[in-house]
């Protein structure tokens, strides 16, 4: 049996190469490309098994649909979640993705406006007007779907013929059903938006006859139907800073009581009653002195004279005694009428909406207090929400313990799913390091196999020698033995084991 020295391994295979036949180099090539081939091969059936996730939440229908596509296209998969996960190679996972969608099997999908792409011959006027309202309704759910917050959504369309009489003309409506994200919310612009997309869709709706409901069965159009689209949005904006307001409120007690007490030893509730009514008052204030602004002055006089005595015929006559006679009287009248300015300026206040009215605070604390301590927090709190007593503010403060058991239970719960997702972790990380030493330790006994092979593998005797002509009396060359050869070079290489091999020789010999 040949020795192999791994030290030397490369130089020795360059040289055993090179003695080899055509036919020994072109079957070492091949050796070297099938051990590749076996290595790669072998690699790719162990990483197979890495399964990943290629669609999650599936329902039935699509989920029967997926997997005839994935056993029609001989791809290894798994079902998990009652069916509702598909899970496929971990390496494929995209490749087999746009495949799917390629060839329109993802979830939820359904042909658009491509069914008039191969239009058949013959077709009625009533299945075109089908495919019309199919198609819309593909293409709109597409649309929707890509709302934020929206995961998938369904459309329904009732487009009824028309009539050649407009008084019988039925409206068309619209149905939508949204299934949202997780924790996800739509703001009434959103739904608004949606029944707008909708209202331009399609043609002669109106936007009383869409409805939006979620896969909890909450009407979602309600709030902005009749055209009250505005008085909902601005209630929800009056609600959102409402609440705002009370958020920032309780961050900033609990924030104090955390630092008091510690984590999860005090709760803060706080309730703002604001005024969003918008008022505006107007006064006229006087100030100054009166001054006069217009003067006017009215003056009458009356002068007369006239006969004394009794009247009658008997004053008209000559007097047969000596009559006497009066000075003539006269009257006067003077009016004045004075208008007075007085300096005036006019006030006008504006009440925005918004105002805050009173604020209620209640704390709760999980530990015994003593009225002291109870008065203390009460300043603390005032001090935090800006405490207004001829507002009507209140602050309570109780103490009471609290019901931990169920903080318990999920505390629980939350360290079995970490200390399951960890084993599956380690799980996983131990298959990864069993698959990779597996292949490596297969390459290293394949390797070591090939280079056994190749190291017994017997140079080819030249089959053809030329014949070269001798002159007279040359001698051919010494055939050289092989053992002598290999002894010479071990000397060369190890010349304290050859020396330590003839000291045993001539030890045994004497």
């Amino acid at each position: 049996m040949v020795k192999v020295d791994l030290r030397n391994l490369p130089v020795q295979l360059i040289k055993r190469f090179q003695t080899f036949s055509a036919s020994q180099k072109a079957a070492v090539l091949l050796g070297c490309v099938g051990l590749l081939a076996a290595i790669f091969y072998l690699n790719g059936l162990l990483t197979q098994f890495n399964f990943g996730p290629l669609f999650t939440g599936l329902n039935e229908e699509d989920a029967g649909a997926i997997v005839q596509k994935l056993e029609g296209m001989k791809v290894p998969y798994q079902l998990s979640n009652g069916g509702s996960t598909i899970s496929v190679p971990k390496s494929e996972v995209y490749k087999i993705r746009a495949n799917l969608a390629a060839s329109g099997a993802l979830p939820g999908s359904g042909a658009g406006f491509e069914l008039f792409d191969k239009t058949k011959l013959g077709i009625t006027d009533f299945e075109q007007q089908v495919n019309y309202q199919r198609a819309l309704q593909e293409e709109l759910r597409r649309t929707i779907a890509q709302v934020d917050g929206v995961q998938n959504a369904r459309v329904h369309l009732v487009i009824p013929q028309k009539s050649v009489f407009v008084e019988e003309q039925q409206k068309p409506s619209a149905s939508i059903a949204l299934k949202l994200k997780p924790l996800g919310r739509l703001s009434p612009e959103q739904v608004q938006g949606i029944v707008s997309l909708v209202c331009g869709a399609v043609e002669g709706i109106r936007p009383e006859y869409v409805h939006v409901i979620d896969m909890a069965g909450n009407v979602l159009s309600d709030e902005i139907a009749g055209g009250g689209t505005s008085h909902a949005v601005v209630i929800k904006g009056q609600q959102d800073l409402q609440r705002a307001y009370e958020r920032e409120l309780e961050r900033r007690v609990s924030g104090v009581l955390t630092k008091i007490f510690g984590p999860d030893k005090a709760v803060a509730v706080v309730s703002a009653d604001f005024d969003f009514s918008r008022q505006e008052t107007v006064t006229t204030i006087a100030y100054g002195e009166p001054a006069v602004l217009s003067e006017h002055t009215i003056t009458e006089q009356n002068s007369s004279g006239g006969a004394t005595g009794v009247p009658g015929t008997g004053s008209n006559l000559v007097p047969t005694y000596p009559s006497g006679t009066t000075a003539g009287q006269g009257s006067s009248k003077q009016e004045v009428t004075r208008n007075y300015q007085v300096g005036q300026r006019e006030e006008k206040v504006i009440q925005v909406p918004g105002r805050l009215r009173r604020l209620a605070t209640s704390v709760v604390v999980d530990t015994n207090l003593t009225q002291a301590n109870i008065e203390r927090i009460q300043n603390v709190v005032a001090g935090a929400i800006g405490y207004d007593s001829e507002r009507g503010d209140q602050i309570q403060v109780a103490s009471i313990a609290f019901e931990k058991s169920h903080q318990k239970k999920m505390e629980a719960e939350m360290a079995a799913i970490e200390a399951k997702a960890a084993k599956e972790a380690r799980k996983q990380q131990m298959w990864t390091i069993a698959r990779q030493g597996a292949v490596g330790l297969i390459a290293v006994i394949l390797m070591f196999i090939f280079i056994r092979w190749l190291a017994n593998l017997k140079p080819a005797a030249p089959s053809i020698q030329e014949v070269i002509p001798m002159r007279v009396g040359a001698q051919p060359p010494p055939v050289v033995d092989e053992r002598y050869l290999h002894v010479k070079e071990t000397a060369e290489k190890k010349p304290d084991e050859v020396a330590d091999v003839l000291r045993v020789w001539l030890t045994e010999e004497k």
